[in-house]
């Protein structure tokens, strides 16, 4: 008897990636909301209508009906059949995205996911560490990390010297992302101002003495 192909192996593996929520996810959340404001709506009329003697003409519902029965505006009408229908477009293709893809593996024997805010972080931190506390912004996606630092005066050098020590440190991804970086000119250093003096009012200030018991 012959294993299956697709039996998954034994002991340690990576597991399945994990994705992030679809935004159908949030549209049946709000259409739930929707459909529970609208049933309260409901239950609001039938207890008017049966303890309130209230008339069914006179309820939200019944008004609501009475107003769409007695519409009259023809094109606004057709503007807002054109934009339900869109509308309805555009839910059936949200109901078939797929999730989105937020995560990037590690080299691991066992399931190890990170993410691109994570990524630009550690870049900035390598290149801090080479760099000695310069300014350094980094932003990464699961394909690419752009690093911008302040240029020290040795341009192509430092600049070669970042995008291999990031390649070196981003090769434990099972994808590493493209690395790019962008030299910037260095800020000026900013001039102490001086103090502000008190204004002169001419006089000498009298000597404080003090007068020491005996």
């Amino acid at each position: 008897m012959t294993e299956p192909t697709n039996a998954r192996p034994v002991g340690p593996h990576p597991g399945d990636e994990p994705l992030g929520n679809p935004i159908s996810r949030w549209l049946a959340v709000l259409t739930s909301l929707l459909l529970i404001a609208l049933a309260g709506i409901g239950a609001r009329d039938l207890w008017y209508n049966y303890y309130e003697n209230e008339s069914p003409s006179d309820s939200w519902l019944g008004q609501t009906f009475e107003f769409l029965g007695t519409f009259t505006s023809e094109i606004l009408a057709v503007v807002i059949a054109c934009a339900l229908i869109l509308l309805g477009l555009w839910l059936i293709v949200v109901s078939f995205t797929r999730r989105p893809r937020r995560f990037v593996r590690v080299n691991s024997p066992v399931s190890i996911w990170t993410r691109p805010v994570d990524i630009a972080r550690k870049s900035t931190r390598t290149v801090h560490g080479d760099l000695g506390g310069e300014q350094v912004r980094s932003k990464a996606t699961r394909k690419a990390v752009k690093v911008e630092v302040a240029d020290d005066g040795s341009g192509p050098a430092l600049q070669e010297r970042i995008t291999r020590s990031l390649n070196n440190e981003l090769k434990s991804l099972a994808n590493p992302p493209a690395v790019s970086v962008k030299m910037t000119p260095k800020p000026a250093p900013q001039q102490p101002q001086p103090a502000p003096q008190a204004p002169s009012t001419g006089t000498q200030p009298e000597p404080h003495t003090m007068e020491v018991p005996r």
